[in-house]
């Protein structure tokens, strides 16, 4: 594409992107330390706040470094309300502003498009499923957000299989967040999904009381 027309497709990503993100506020630059405690915590060994420094750190290597040839995925996984969403938008806003396409997506929709591509009787809806399905297995970084949530079954176990092989496969970039630990993600879905998470991604955990909270507590 000459540069005219990837200067259109990036202000059309990010403008997608900020109807699901709020892209204006969520920036490496405003992400607050100083919510996360300095007490240690004993099954982690360090405090929240160290924890975080070195979440920080990743996140922004990972967004200000990104190159398709060398493919990195992360999983951010902890409780609510913790920042994993915060920091994935400000991951997508770094690489998406660099001219990368970017598809951030929750687990439920995703999962509803793949079922839709297979299951669908009218024609459109399946053709623009497929359209749909064939993104999130292609685009450069993929972020698939709160893993979990979604109801379980035969079919979305599958599915994550299929999404996260073919992206390890193909060479893509993948970041997954979620509210489960990787036993937990082993006990739910199959050997073969933690087997792929565990070898594959950098697991980031999350840990501390949860922001929202305590934002609320300093109104």
């Amino acid at each position: 594409m000459c540069r005219c027309l990837q200067d259109l497709c990036r202000e059309e990503q990010i403008s997608e992107l900020s109807s699901l993100l709020d892209l204006g506020g969520q920036s490496f630059e405003t992400f607050r330390l100083d919510y996360y405690d300095r007490t240690l915590w004993p099954d982690f060994r360090r405090s929240p706040r160290e924890n975080m420094e070195l979440v920080l750190t990743n996140c922004r290597s990972y967004a200000e470094f990104f190159d398709p040839a060398t493919p990195r995925n992360l999983f951010l996984n902890g409780t609510p309300g913790l920042g994993k969403t915060f920091l994935s938008a400000c991951i997508a806003r770094v690489v998406s502003e660099k001219g990368f396409s970017v598809v951030y997506d929750t687990a439920p929709t995703i999962f509803s498009r793949f079922e839709t591509k297979k299951f669908a009787r009218d024609g459109e809806e399946a053709r623009q499923a497929d359209r749909d399905t064939r993104r999130y297995l292609r685009c450069d970084l993929l972020i698939l957000d709160d893993l979990g949530s979604e109801f379980t079954t035969p079919f979305v176990q599958a599915t994550l299989y299929e999404l996260i092989n073919t992206r390890l496969v193909e060479r893509k970039h993948t970041v997954i967040n979620s509210n489960l630990n990787l036993a937990t993600i082993r006990q739910r879905y199959t050997p073969q999904v933690a087997s792929r998470l565990e070898g594959e991604y950098l697991s980031l955990p999350f840990f501390g009381q949860d922001i929202r909270l305590l934002k609320k507590g300093r109104v």
